[in-house]
């Protein structure tokens, strides 16, 4: 992986968790200043948002450490061979039958 897709990656994992890490402080900061009574669904709300990020934060992680970001062409690459391998065989099954066909 280049370094340029390397910066591509992290970039976004940030500007995700920053994205969530900031709606969380701005509705905590909303919370606080109505001086709502509530914190045990407020603190459900937070927990639910920190997990989301770890999790997103662990589903980048795992993917980058097992190299699924080092190859991201080769499945396009592979589909356009099959696709002409399978042409290619179907061209030359319509040739026997074509042959056959003349031949009777």
């Amino acid at each position: 992986m280049s370094k340029k897709e390397k910066i591509l990656i992290f970039t976004l994992a940030f500007l995700m968790v920053f994205s969530v890490g900031t709606m969380i402080v701005v509705k905590t900061v909303d919370y606080v200043s109505k001086g709502a009574e509530d914190l045990e669904s407020f603190t459900l709300v937070v927990i639910a948002r920190f997990f989301t990020i770890f999790g997103f934060l662990f589903i980048i992680g795992w993917a980058f450490f097992r190299g699924y970001f080092k190859d991201i062409e080769k499945p396009k690459t592979d589909i356009l061979e099959l696709h002409e391998k399978i042409e290619k065989k179907e061209k030359e099954e319509l040739k026997t039958q074509l042959n056959s066909c003349q031949i009777n």
